[in-house]
């Protein structure tokens, strides 16, 4: 009986100790571009999203574009997004989250990144919109 009531008893708090893991506040992932955060006009950059946990579910997001999501999961600590052929329409701010399979949460986002993409007529760096020159 004795032995009963204790198994019950640690399965109850095992069980105590999961739900309270769910309720953890995940910490941010760090966002960093392969080889830079400057591309070149159609070139590629890989944006790798790094977790103090294994096993997660991660999220690529644009801050300019809310429909802009890109999910991948890794049994390691780490995930990477290939962006291929990037116009300058592709600059932005980027950030990554994840979610564990306990939580089923997103983490808080990373700190921000800033892609820009080179243009063809100047080379260098534009934003989303072309330059306009002021006469």
């Amino acid at each position: 009986m004795l032995t009963e009531f204790l198994s019950l008893l640690c399965l109850g708090l095992s069980l105590g100790f999961e739900d309270e893991k769910k309720n953890e506040m995940l910490p941010k992932p760090t966002l960093s571009a392969l080889p830079s955060n400057m591309v070149e006009h159609r070139g590629n950059v890989s944006l790798r999203c790094q977790s103090h946990f294994q096993n997660v579910t991660f999220m690529l997001g644009k801050l300019q574009d809310s429909g802009y999501r890109q999910e991948q999961r890794s049994t390691g600590h780490e995930a990477e997004f290939l962006l291929t052929h990037l116009e300058p329409k592709d600059a932005g701010m980027y950030f990554c989250a994840y979610k564990t399979m306990v939580s089923q949460e997103w983490s808080e986002e990373s700190e921000h990144l800033w892609l820009q993409v080179k243009d063809n007529d100047d080379g260098r760096g534009a934003p989303a919109a072309k330059k306009c020159k002021i006469i």
